[in-house]
């Protein structure tokens, strides 16, 4: 019961890697909507690196709610405008000609290791069996002559 789950884990891990993948790679590319990004306030709350918050604006609309990638904490202040690139996204938005090839170098090593666990708990099961008795086959009789 458990493999299934795993397999499926993996598949569904792999769908999201190659999604990212792809919004990363259009990112790089600088294929989006260019427009302005207001850092408002730096989050730190999560397990991963910090990030910025803010408003990103374009002349196809505005997301009051978005978060830039490919910005230290360092780099931005409250209040600083820079650029930024919205590659389809629905709150991230990008610094132009940013690529985060680590993270999806780490999430599709991460899903293949998932999808190839079954397959390998399962050659080593089989190479761990027991081998198989011999066929019975009649005793041969031993025609010994004692000599006296």
């Amino acid at each position: 019961m458990t493999m299934p789950l795993v397999l499926l884990a993996g598949v569904l891990m792999t769908v999201v890697t190659i999604d990212g993948a792809a919004l990363e790679y259009r990112a790089a590319r600088e294929r989006g909507t260019m427009g302005s990004f207001t850092a408002r306030k730096l989050d730190c709350s999560g397990r991963g690196p910090c990030y910025w918050q803010g408003v990103y604006v374009s002349a196809h609309g505005t997301k009051p709610n978005a978060w830039i990638f490919g910005y230290a904490s360092w780099e931005l202040s409250e209040g600083d405008q820079v650029s930024a690139l919205d590659a389809g996204h629905d709150v991230k938005v990008f610094r132009p000609g940013y690529y985060d090839l680590v993270g999806v170098l780490m999430m599709a090593g991460l899903s293949l290791a998932i999808l190839l666990l079954p397959a390998y708990l399962l050659w080593r099961t089989l190479r761990k069996r027991p081998p198989k008795p011999p066929r019975w086959r009649p005793a041969r009789p031993t025609w010994r002559h004692h000599r006296l």
